[in-house]
């Protein structure tokens, strides 16, 4: 059956574009997906996937393309994952006799590497509709920490696949899960809160593409942008977890009085960043500004950022640092990144945090 003859049925998760061109659902951003009921012994999809193909640093080998990886979720549980290429069929589970149960296709791995399509899905029995009540919902907006970087790979690997990022075990998807939130993820490894001052190599930043749906992809595609609706999505809680990479163009900058200028920069833009997503959510949204677990170096000016906002009136908003990476208990992922372990520490840090000091959570 036609993913697009379903959608009335399903429950969207995140932010998903669907594509009349290529009569596909996009499932782009860490976790992104849908929900179905399903009564038969097997759910079967036919998928589309793009490579992204990331540059090399300079003087080593252009690494190969990125392909998306897809996820099947069953009781809160990833059973099933496979790295897609082109074009494919696939059994993404089976029993031996037949349930009724509600599985979650997901995607894994993040959006800037790979972007994956759903065009049908079939089973022996017949679907039903997903359990569509009202939950409270949580967005993390961050890099390449809140899309699992790596967070599967031998401890401290160079090199980065996307088969070793996992993003139902991130400390985002874990924490919603144990404050019993619905959640989306906005999210893409080297990207920038705001764009730096003196920048020092192209750097996307989250300040532009907050407000789209997918600009990722319609980039990639050449199409016009198209704005996200918040309205629709309410979000009770956004967790930004922004600011390490903002520090990279000040750590290469060799003019050293021109440092804390750069930050002053970063705060006062980081500010107006703030607002802007304070904006699209509306006045009810609680906004977490968090950082950690590989750099601080921003971090008192993000404190600063948001003490002003607080003194202008905004009082839903707090600040919140993880505790660095335990490298002896806890070793890397890939590239110095957080490990499984590192994630499954920072959602306890996050959801306890949470409770304690979030209005109503």
């Amino acid at each position: 059956m036609l993913i697009k003859e379903l959608l009335p049925s399903v429950r969207l998760h995140g932010r998903t574009v669907y594509d009349e061109e290529k009569n596909a659902l996009f499932i782009n951003w860490s976790c992104t997906g849908f929900s179905i009921g399903v009564r038969g012994t097997y759910l079967k999809v036919k998928t589309v996937a793009e490579s992204d193909q990331i540059p090399g640093l300079p003087g080593m080998p252009v690494p190969p393309p990125d392909w998306p990886c897809i996820g099947l979720v069953k009781n809160d549980e990833l059973i099933y994952r496979h790295e897609c290429h082109d074009e494919e069929e696939l059994v993404l589970w089976q029993a031996e006799e037949k349930e009724e149960c509600e599985l979650r296709i997901v995607k894994v791995s993040e959006n800037a590497r790979g972007k994956l399509g759903i065009i049908e899905i079939e089973t022996d029995g017949e679907f039903y509709e997903a359990d569509k009540s009202v939950k409270k919902t949580i967005e993390f907006v961050g890099d390449s920490i809140t899309c699992g970087f790596g967070n599967e790979a031998p401890n401290n690997a160079f090199e980065f696949k996307t088969s070793e990022e996992n993003g139902w075990i991130t400390y985002g998807a874990l924490a919603a899960r144990e404050l019993g939130y619905e959640w989306s993820m906005v999210c893409e490894s080297g990207i920038a809160a705001i764009k730096p001052e003196h920048p020092f190599m192209p750097m996307h930043a989250m300040e532009d593409i907050y407000e789209y749906t997918d600009e990722l992809y319609d980039r990639k595609n050449e199409r016009p942008l198209k704005k996200w609706d918040f309205v629709k999505n309410h979000n009770d809680i956004v967790v930004l977890n922004l600011g390490t990479n903002d520090a990279t163009p000040i750590r290469f900058y060799k003019e050293l009085d021109e440092i804390e200028p750069m930050g002053e920069w970063f705060q006062k833009r980081f500010k107006e960043f703030v607002k802007q997503v304070r904006k699209a959510n509306g006045p009810d949204t609680f906004i977490c500004c968090t950082l950690g677990s590989i750099d601080y170096y921003l971090y008192h000016h993000i404190i600063d950022a948001v003490k002003e906002l607080k003194e202008e009136g905004d009082e839903k908003l707090c600040c919140f640092a993880y505790l660095p990476i335990n490298m002896m208990t806890e070793g890397y992922g890939a590239a110095g990144h957080p490990s499984a372990k590192t994630h499954a520490r920072m959602a306890k840090e996050l959801a306890y945090f949470i409770k304690k000091y979030v209005p109503g959570a």
